[in-house]
């Protein structure tokens, strides 16, 4: 073994190795692990030394808090399709399963993509590349968000045809859906009090008001630096390849442009579009999740595995007993129309 890292049971050692043969042949062995930095909430993630080189592997966490993260595996299969479909690189997957009965555990099994910064995402560190090279990496992440705005499809929610999220026709009808299900994960976490849990229904239940139609778009879900390398794989030329498609969903156009303001610092790309700004700007669903981020956080128990970062995060979150990150949100769910309350 040229590394083993700490933590890594003997079952998933075993489970590696088949998936290894299924994907490769009975020849292949598996040599060592580490744990890989793209580790979170949601997965564990596995750097695997082989006799034919680097792969990855990730896991689905046996429990996921968020009804609306329980599809990634399958997310990450298809929205590595689409990506390919659109000639935006990211790294080929070997062997995958959705169903737990091959290892008990959903997984997929993918290439390796190697890099000279020492293995790690780019979050926006380019230290140490020269100008030509950082000049590249931001051409190709503009060209990449760009590109997704040509991912359409005929219904809102999940990329996977049997997802959570389920497929909607109008955005209305995904964006109350998928606020639902958040508010049945709150209910068994017990977030909220009475009170508070009247007013989140209330606001939920207010009609969404737009003025045009809007062209289901693929979302990544979380596209920065931080879910690219600069990489290449076989020996092959450098490239930006983007990962981590677990939280994909097909939602409104823009939206990972506006968030990432590609256009410049003080861009205003809602009104650039002809868009309806409170659809981006009082979005429900994403103060929804963070705030209950911070709840899951508090009641993860296993996280050996997961970046540095996080679980600082974690351990800060089960330190604070305060309930601001809830009462924040019951806050802006009462006022965010202004009629509720």
């Amino acid at each position: 073994m040229q590394f083993m890292a700490k933590n890594i049971s003997p079952e998933i050692q075993a489970s590696t190795q088949h998936i290894l043969k299924k994907a490769l042949g009975a020849k292949a062995k598996v040599k060592g692990f580490e744990w890989s930095d793209g580790g979170g909430l949601f997965n564990k993630v596995f750097k695997v030394d082989t006799t034919e080189g680097f792969f990855v592997l990730k896991m689905e966490c046996d429990r996921i808090f968020f009804a609306t993260r329980k599809d990634q595996i399958e997310n990450e299969v298809h929205g590595n399709e689409i990506f390919q479909k659109a000639h935006i690189p990211c790294a080929n997957i070997l062997a995958y399963d959705f169903t737990k009965n091959e290892i008990g555990a959903r997984y997929i099994f993918s290439e390796h993509i190697k890099n000279d910064m020492e293995d790690w995402p780019l979050w926006g560190n380019t230290d140490g590349l020269d100008e030509t090279t950082k000049e590249e990496i931001t051409r190709q992440f503009k060209e990449a968000i760009l590109k997704m705005r040509t991912m359409t499809t005929s219904h809102f929610g999940s990329i996977s045809p049997s997802g959570t999220l389920g497929r909607h026709e109008s955005y209305g009808g995904y964006y109350r859906s998928t606020l639902n299900l958040l508010i049945e994960d709150s209910e068994n976490c017990g977030v909220f009090d009475g009170e508070e849990l009247a007013i989140v229904k209330q606001a939920v239940a207010e009609p969404l008001l737009y003025s045009k139609k809007y062209v289901p778009t693929f979302v990544h879900g979380d596209f920065a630096y931080h879910n690219t390398i600069w990489g290449n794989t076989g020996g092959g030329e450098n490239k930006l390849y983007v990962y981590d498609f677990g939280n994909a969903y097909f939602g409104l156009p823009y939206l990972e442009e506006i968030i990432n303001k590609i256009h410049g610092k003080d861009a205003d790309i809602i009104g650039e579009m002809g868009l309806d700004r409170h659809l981006y700007e009082n979005n429900l669903i994403g103060d929804f999740e963070r705030m209950f981020w911070t709840v899951t956080e508090k009641l993860t128990e296993d996280y050996a595995y997961m970046r540095d970062w996080m679980i600082s995060g974690i351990e800060a979150a089960k330190k604070d007993t305060s309930r601001k990150h809830i009462t924040d949100f019951v806050d802006k769910c009462r006022n965010i129309f202004g009629r509720i309350g």
